[in-house]
């Protein structure tokens, strides 16, 4: 069924007014052309639109009436697809590949500062494991990816080597002479051989006490002072807090973080999207 959107617009328009002279006037068309629309209209759906008795004012048919209902829905929708085009051919898109634990972060104040400097700009964030991040990458379907270095690549805009820490709740209590208890990833794709690692060199006893698929459900388990974690220090955001050596447990290294931005892409808001990130990064560095 084949429908056209000008007599769509002329339906609309005449069960507003109930006048057909009026309707051309808005249309900027004639009586005769406003006419044919509604006939042909009502010949494509098979329903009389209106009640058009000589001598009687025009009125709305029970089917017209329900009609009506639809008209206004599609012409609003074909309005609103045409807007939304016309914002994606002025608006500037970044797509961005990063940690969730780096999403939670770092990033918020990121995006503070870059919406504060291009208004319009639209940010698609995605989160993912830094291996599945940098294939997208890779791939062409990111902009900029923001995580765990993958190593020396074309595009990769800095390094740099962040502070492990030992991560845990607010109120967390352990003894360092029993089984430190651990929080971490169901798969083991993360940074526990680094936990592992340094409480086997110095003789410290732990155990996986409890696991997530999802690196936000970590940090739920690690709030709630139920085990401890490892991450870089600048992603142990409030409520959680870092300990130290003080606390018992010993040193655990360092972890590369690097952001790579897509070869060929010299728009400014992405170069300052990059350069922003390695200062919000510089900046958590340095006040820990």
């Amino acid at each position: 069924m084949a429908i056209d959107f000008g007599w769509l617009e002329s339906f609309v328009i005449s069960a507003e007014t109930l006048n057909f002279s009026e309707t051309a006037k808005r249309r900027g068309t004639v009586q005769s052309a406003v006419s044919t629309h509604i006939v042909r209209l009502e010949e494509t759906i098979g329903q009389r639109l209106f009640d058009r008795k000589r001598g009687q004012s025009m009125q709305l048919t029970a089917e017209g009436e329900a009609f009506i209902v639809y008209a206004r829905r599609i012409l609003n929708l074909v309005d609103e697809a045409v807007d939304s085009l016309k914002q994606d051919q002025t608006r500037s898109v970044i797509r961005l590949g990063t940690t969730s634990t780096l999403a939670v972060s770092v990033l918020p104040s990121v995006l503070e500062e870059i919406a504060g400097q291009f208004p319009k700009l639209h940010v698609e964030v995605s989160c993912g494991r830094s291996a599945e991040t940098i294939a997208r990458f890779d791939n062409g379907e990111l902009d900029i990816a923001f995580i765990v270095d993958q190593g020396k690549r074309p595009g990769r805009l800095f390094v740099q080597n962040i502070d492990l820490a030992w991560v845990s709740g607010p109120n967390f209590r352990f003894d360092p002479n029993e089984s430190i208890p651990l929080a971490f990833l169901t798969d083991g794709r993360d940074l526990r051989r680094f936990a592992m690692n340094a409480l086997d060199k110095a003789g410290q006893n732990c155990h996986i006490a409890h696991t997530s698929p999802d690196p936000i459900g970590v940090r739920a388990l690690v709030a709630a002072n139920l085990a401890l974690t490892v991450m870089p220090t600048l992603a142990a955001t409030p409520p959680l807090k870092t300990l130290s050596l003080d606390d018992g447990l010993p040193d655990i290294g360092q972890l590369p973080l690097a952001a790579y931005q897509r070869i060929g892409v010299k728009r400014i808001e992405v170069e300052a999207f990059g350069n922003c990130l390695q200062a919000h990064t510089d900046r958590s560095r340095n006040a820990l």
